[in-house]
This record gives structure tokens, C-alpha cells and sequence, in this order.
């Protein structure tokens, strides 16, 4: 007599929830799903078919690294050497002459309190100032 056993507490109701309603909407709802995934991929691959392959994969160029530095530092004082002790056409058209630093400091000192004075221009054949054939 289990129901006598609990006195006046009632039998427990059963529950109010179909369990296999509940189930069969989950399971319909989850096909329904994958039956979009799978028309979505077979969509994609016939109006896109590059979309689900991998990017082609670019490898980045190794750097630069300078591997000599001692070797790159000797040469670059040698060309900066031979630039600053040797004698170049800077502008040949303008008259622009590169020469030794030594030979500039010379011409300078030769020059005593007038160094940094600014040059004369050097005379030319014709002066455009005076035209030819006419005397003041």
C-alpha cells in the first residue's frame, strides 16, 4: 500500500510535455538545417567555384640581411674615400668641378681674410652686359 505509505500527498502527475513531439521537431529542425547547408554548398560551388578552394599560398621573400658588414662598411669608406680625394666633373656644362678636399682647403687658406668672400665670375670672351660694336 505505497499510497496509504504517503499519506496525504498525492500521486505524482505525469508530465505535461510530449517527449516524442519534442523530439521529432529538434530532428526535423536539424535536417532542415543540414538541407540548407548542403544546397548553400552545391549553390556556392556552381555560381562561385573559386570560393572553397585555399588561397594560393605566396611565400614572403626571405630579408635582406646584410651578411658582410665589416667587407660593406670598407667599401662604402673606400667609394666615399675616392669620391672626396679625387678630382670629377660635377656639371661640366655649368663648369661644376668636384677636387680633392686637401687641394680646397689649400685654396682656401691661400686666400687669407678674403676666403669667404664670394668668388668673381670668371672672365668670359663676350660680355652680354656690353654688346658688340657699341662704344659708350
Amino acid at each position: 500500500m505505497p499510497n496509504e505509505e504517503m499519506g496525504s500527498r498525492g500521486i505524482p502527475q505525469p508530465p505535461d510535455v510530449a517527449t516524442r513531439t519534442v523530439i521529432l521537431s529538434v530532428a526535423g529542425f536539424l535536417s532542415l538545417v543540414a538541407v540548407a547547408m548542403i544546397a548553400l554548398f552545391f549553390y556556392l560551388k556552381v555560381s562561385a567555384p573559386t570560393a572553397l578552394k585555399k588561397p594560393a599560398q605566396h611565400d614572403f621573400p626571405k630579408p635582406a640581411l646584410q651578411t658582410s658588414p665589416k667587407e660593406d662598411l670598407a667599401r662604402v669608406e673606400f667609394e666615399q674615400r675616392t669620391a672626396l680625394s679625387g678630382y670629377a666633373w660635377v656639371d661640366r656644362s655649368k663648369g661644376f668641378a668636384r677636387i680633392p678636399i686637401d687641394e680646397a682647403m689649400r685654396i682656401i687658406a691661400a686666400r687669407g681674410d678674403h676666403a669667404y668672400d664670394a668668388l668673381e665670375p670668371p672672365p668670359s670672351a663676350s660680355d652680354p652686359a656690353k654688346p658688340e660694336g657699341v662704344r659708350p
